[in-house]
């Protein structure tokens, strides 16, 4: 079997209490419940209806926009639950006092027998894709994922009496449905949602995941259904009740409409090995289908925004195909896993914990999220062993359906026969009341600069013809949204959240910093990035995520933009000059990518700010990870702060050679270890970076080497704080004065890099 990604088959066994501990913070509060009516609506096959005006990506969608199968089968669903009625299925389940492990066995049956009096009532050339679905007993490990051990598995096709193996990403037998059966629901959720992380890691674009929890010692049931913006249910089914009994029929029903994967809300463009693109003309049929050719990063989580990048290779025969103007280079190495959760602030001894392999974090992973954290350190353990086979992900024929090109820069890449390119794709919520989406825009308006990879095109993706790829239907409406509210633990957090899955083709060039190989290659794609990061501001962007795993360097410069500055002030001029001394001119060597967390400065400040942070928390300015901070505004200042934290952690973890290896490595270790906990923890890492004389035996070679750089830069960004802190408040949140201090902190550092003398005085053509 190959396979796309694999992990590590030998990770040891998962706290469950952590495990749990994580999925809550994951959660967030953003639970819900719905009508059981309102539920099995969103879960049936649905089409656009014709009526409908085209969906844009602005768009909230609501089930008005469609027309449902189960519409048109009231009188099936009737008849269902009296078949299954007249067998009196209540006599199945045994007693609710009876242990947990004793309920198993009578509600798979329960279970059996509904699906086959809902099938007895469909016609018989119905093809449903869940027409074999049977459940089983379980309540073993997975076979991927062995620390995990449904009670119950809803499994498509295999028609022995017992399962022998189970995988939550099949190359054999896989999992569908799981069940899960406990006695009280906060416990039961906690533990559905490390399943729901599985399946997503099975199958990542997919746009929800349903989980059947049964509350044993009250006979009640629902069906939980995970998407990237929390949890849906309904008030709990008594199965003892004929009105249970009916909801109950009338949700098997709707998941018995599915016909295709795509009204399961499997992406039909997608099947985890390969991608049929968007063309540029809406309409158009022929093909560009691309192969996946590696997972470059991806994030583990059931909530959140979830990204997943790809490096895609064009076929190397497309007949008709654009040409590219200036060779892709491909991706030279993996950038890293990270995870999704909200900032603990509370809970800061669990950002020093490591992953799941047992080992500590690897430098080039980072976390994601708006903060992003590490909520436990054995959160990955679940899904650390599961691998999407390729022979099962083909079995899936891609199809091209009409998603139309939201976002793109007038001189767009082009790709033809046999190049490289990024798709990256990623669950983001839109801004402010027009439910803007600043990501696409950034890299539309930015494409190409120095600094910042070139843009294709950008595009809200739809998992079949008229269905955008939201959590839209599973959601309550906004005038119920309190009496909507499953409140598990007592959270009273905001609104829904409301994601849409986009997608980004782009140039994405570059291997993570902690492979520089010296330091002054290291210093000069930092120096590259941050005037990326100022060509962002011109444009009014501000990225706010800067990190390890989102400023990447190349080994051979690429040929962008020429970086200038027309009509420089006095500022701007010093800029300039520094910039030429630096020899900065259209061969760049450092980018930042990404920009899921970025705002737009011309609408930013008139928004309604609610006090979140943004950032990946290894790499936030201790004022954003200050708890004491609570409606703290992030500036330019603090994204300053961020490169030098990623950069101290390259230096750190960079990958020796032989010989640049401590002979005593424990010192080395200890920092290391400092720098991926809190805020306390990393700031004693800092200042043993800057006030202590750093010995190669014990720090490595090239720490020691880059210690007079990074403290004379750290000295420099304590100036540029105090130069923000004395503004005057009332001038201070706008975009001028934001943009101001965006310069001056270029300049501080391009000082910096100068006076560190690792470069040659070169003489550049840009204009003065």
């Amino acid at each position: 079997m190959s396979s796309i990604h694999s992990g590590d088959h030998g990770s040891p066994p998962v706290s469950q209490q952590d495990l749990k501990e994580a999925m809550r913070y994951e959660l967030n509060g953003q639970i819900w419940e719905l009508a059981v009516e309102h539920l099995a609506q969103a879960l049936s096959a649905k089409t656009r209806k014709p009526s409908a005006l085209p969906s844009k990506p602005e768009q909230f969608d609501t089930l008005k926009n469609y027309d449902l199968a189960t519409d048109k089968l009231d009188l099936q669903i009737n008849n269902a639950f009296h078949h299954f009625a007249r067998n009196k299925p209540e006599t199945l389940l045994v007693e609710s006092n009876c242990p947990e492990s004793e309920h198993h066995r009578g509600l798979i049956d329960f279970l059996n027998s509904g699906i086959r009096s809902s099938l007895t009532q469909l016609p018989r050339d119905h093809e449903a894709i869940y027409r074999d679905l049977r459940f089983y007993v379980w309540d073993r490990p997975m076979k991927d994922a062995k620390s995990l051990k449904p009670d119950g598995a809803g499994v498509v096709g295999f028609e022995a009496d017992e399962l022998d193996n189970l995988f939550w990403s099949p190359p054999a037998e896989g999992m569908a449905i799981p069940v899960e059966i406990k006695g009280n629901w906060s416990e039961l959720v906690l533990q559905a949602a490390t399943y729901a992380r599985c399946m997503f890691s099975a199958s990542p674009l997919r746009q929800f995941v349903l989980v059947i929890g049964y509350k044993h010692n009250e006979h009640n049931l629902r069906f939980l259904v995970f998407h990237r913006g929390g949890r849906t249910s309904f008030t709990p089914l008594n199965l003892d009740k004929p009105d249970g009994q009916k909801g109950f029929n009338h949700l098997l029903v709707s998941i018995l409409t599915w016909r295709t994967r795509a009204d399961a809300g499997f992406p039909a463009w997608y099947n985890d090995a390969q991608v049929f693109l968007p063309r540029r003309k809406a309409g158009d049929s022929s093909p560009l289908t691309v192969d996946i050719d590696r997972i470059l990063h991806y994030s583990v989580c059931s909530r959140g925004r979830a990204p997943r990048v790809f490096r895609i290779r064009v076929p190397a025969s497309v007949p008709g195909e654009e040409t590219l103007a200036g060779k892709l280079v491909p991706a030279t190495s993996q950038i890293g896993v990270r995870r999704s959760a909200r900032i603990q602030v509370a809970k800061e001894k669990t950002m020093s914990q490591t992953t799941g392999t047992g080992s500590p974090l690897n430098p080039t992973q980072t976390v994601s999220g708006n903060a992003k954290t590490k909520a436990s350190g054995q959160d990955d353990d679940a899904v650390s062993s599961i691998v999407i086979s390729r022979v099962r992900a083909l079995a899936y024929k891609v199809e091209n359906v009409d998603q139309a090109i939201d976002w793109s820069p007038l001189d767009p890449l082009k790709l033809a026969a046999g190049d490289s390119a990024v798709l990256k794709f990623c669950w983001v919520p839109g801004r402010g009341l027009n439910n803007v989406f600043i990501e696409p825009l950034l890299l539309r308006d930015c494409s190409g600069m120095f600094g910042v990879p070139k843009h294709l095109y950008s595009f809200r993706a739809h998992h079949k013809a008229g269905c955008p790829t939201t959590n839209h239907l599973f959601l309550p409406a906004f005038d119920k949204l309190k009496s909507s509210r499953w409140t598990l633990w007592g959270e009273t957090y905001g609104v829904p959240e409301q994601p849409s899955l986009l997608g980004h083709a782009l140039a994405f060039v570059g291997h993570s910093l902690v492979s520089a190989k010296d330091l002054r290659s290291l210093v000069l794609a930092v120096v590259h990035a941050h005037t990326g990061y100022y060509n962002m501001c011109v444009k009014n962007y501000q990225h706010r995520d800067l990190s390890i795993g989102n400023v990447l360097m190349v080994d051979e410069p690429i040929k962008t933009e020429r970086f200038d500055i027309p009509n420089p002030n006095e500022t701007q001029r010093e800029i300039l000059d520094l910039c030429r001394e630096l020899g900065i001119d259209d061969q760049c060597t450092g980018l930042v990518i990404d920009g899921d967390m970025a705002v737009n400065w011309e609408s930013y400040f008139t928004e309604e700010h609610v006090g979140t942070k943004s950032g990946t928390s290894e790499f936030m300015s201790s004022a954003l990870l200050d708890p004491l901070n609570k409606n703290y505004v992030h500036s330019p200042v603090d994204d300053y702060y961020s490169f030098y934290f990623l950069t101290q952690w390259a230096c750190a973890f960079r990958d020796l050679s032989p010989e640049d290896k401590p002979k005593e490595p424990q010192r080395i270790q200890q920092l290391q270890s400092r720098l991926m906990g809190g805020l306390h923890t990393r700031s004693t890492a800092t200042t043993t970076i800057n006030d202590i004389n750093l010995q190669a035996e014990e720090y490595g070679a090239f720490l020691a080497q880059a210690q007079p750089f990074l403290r004379k830069w750290y000295g420099s960004l304590q100036l540029l704080a105090n130069e923000w802190r004395h503004m005057d408040a009332s001038k201070r949140y706008n975009a001028d004065s934001f943009r101001h201090i965006a310069e001056r902190g270029l300049l501080y550092f391009l000082r910096v890099a100068v006076d560190s003398k690792l470069f040659v005085t070169v003489r550049s053509q840009l204009s003065p």
